[in-house]
């Protein structure tokens, strides 16, 4: 497809309580940041991997276009870190590298539902039971993405909600161009030291923009590892 990946792979990934970066830890016999990458490889060449400066040793070899985040500021300034090199004229998805299981037919629906819809931004989402540990997507009266809600931040009532944030993302063309700066600046004045991505839900939706959802039948393909327990569990 015509179109532009961002791999996410710079967090600190304290809760996995290892020496080892969190994308390098495997299942089965391939490390997680690899499985992220043979599968956005079967959606498009033109890939960009936001790495850390720990992760950069594990990278030789790693053939596809790399660029450094300095700091372990958060989703928004990963992407601000490459805001340059991101294409004004193709759709953009974000993916993370500690999500192994998003596979190329799920990238594919949810763009081609992206661009069917004319939206500006799509967030791929879940429904799930027991939705405690992700951010809660809120819609407003028409249906539509008004906010993501991080899971820290929920209250009683949002805490309800079922429908989960994946935290991938499909962005129109100049969408990133247009909003992330905007997203930056109101990271920085309310979460202070982590920029977040979703703050340009909100920011996109008061400004008119369509933002929309794509759900993931199989919620499996969107977990996110974070822990040794959910790496046992993935791998089991």
């Amino acid at each position: 497809m015509d179109c532009q990946i961002i791999i996410l792979a710079a967090g600190k990934g304290s809760r996995m309580k290892s020496e080892l970066p969190k994308v390098m830890h495997k299942i089965g016999d391939q490390t997680m940041l690899d499985m992220v990458i043979a599968n956005a490889s079967g959606v498009t060449s033109d890939l960009i991997l936001v790495h850390s400066a720990t992760l950069e040793e594990y990278l030789v070899g790693c053939n596809i276009h790399k660029v450094l985040q300095p700091e372990p500021l958060g989703t928004a300034h990963a992407v601000f870190c490459v805001l340059e090199k991101i294409n004004p004229e193709k759709d953009v998805v974000i993916l993370y590298g500690d999500n192994p299981f998003i596979n190329s037919d799920l990238i594919i629906s949810a763009l081609s539902y992206h661009g069917s819809q004319d939206n500006h931004i799509t967030v791929i989402v879940s429904e799930r039971a027991d939705p405690k540990g992700y951010g809660r997507v809120m819609l407003d009266g028409n249906g539509a993405v008004s906010d993501i809600i991080e899971c820290s931040d929920t209250s009683e009532e949002t805490s309800k909600i079922t429908l989960c944030n994946s935290g991938i993302m499909a962005f129109a063309p100049g969408i990133l161009q247009k909003y992330l700066p905007a997203c930056i600046n109101r990271s920085r004045n309310v979460n202070n030291s982590e920029l977040y991505l979703t703050e340009i839900i909100e920011i996109c939706s008061n400004a008119g923009e369509k933002v929309s959802y794509y759900t993931s039948k199989n919620h499996h393909l969107v977990i996110g590892i974070n822990t040794q327990e959910e790496l046992q569990a993935a791998n089991d």
